[in-house]
């Protein structure tokens, strides 16, 4: 940092020196300035990158690399977060799509943000077939009996993050619900 501000300053002397003198004179000073300049920035920085100790923390990465071998990730696995009904986010399928900026305000298609969530029924932890009938009430014709799939939309927020998670309440909820409908039926 100090080198540059050095170069920077020595620029600006030989830029006001050439500017004082005129003819042949001045242009041999400025490029005799100029030579002079690149030469100790030159040798400061081969000083500056022999005298450094900086080891890389990603030194194990690229030896690994250069190893054509694989990382292992046995250190810390994956977590696969898990909704309050037990339902695991890895057998939900969220699906959104992305348009181009509009040209007209307000820049943004109206269904940018939109999110939908599938889910087999078979994946959801409802045990007794009170539990299943209870569901279907509640989810009434977002649930397809052909494919066994509850299919949800939600496009209430501008961020595709909020109706991810607003999505994945409302399953929790509907699924919670049921259990504690199907407990007091019974």
């Amino acid at each position: 940092m100090f080198q540059r501000s050095l170069s920077s300053a020595q620029s600006a002397v030989s830029r006001q020196l050439f500017r004082k003198l005129d003819g042949s004179h001045s242009r041999k000073l400025a490029l005799a300035l100029d030579k002079n300049r690149m030469s100790s920035s030159s040798a400061a920085a081969h000083a500056s990158a022999s005298s450094s100790n900086y080891s890389s923390p990603y030194a194990d990465m690229f030896q690994t690399m250069k190893n054509n071998e694989y990382p292992s990730f046995q250190d810390s696995p994956l977590e696969i977060p898990v909704l309050k009904c037990g339902i695991s986010e890895n057998v939900l399928t969220f699906r959104t799509t992305c348009y181009d900026r509009l040209m007209a305000p307000p820049y943004v298609h109206t269904n940018e943000y939109k999110v939908t969530l599938q889910v087999n029924l078979d994946n959801l932890p409802l045990t007794s077939d009170v539990e299943k009938k209870i569901f279907r009430q509640i989810v009434g014709a977002r649930f397809n009996e052909d494919h066994n799939k509850l299919k949800m939309v939600s496009n209430q927020f501008a961020s595709r993050i909020e109706n991810k998670r607003h999505l994945c309440w409302m399953l929790d909820r509907i699924v919670l619900n049921s259990q504690r409908l199907a407990a007091e039926e019974e």
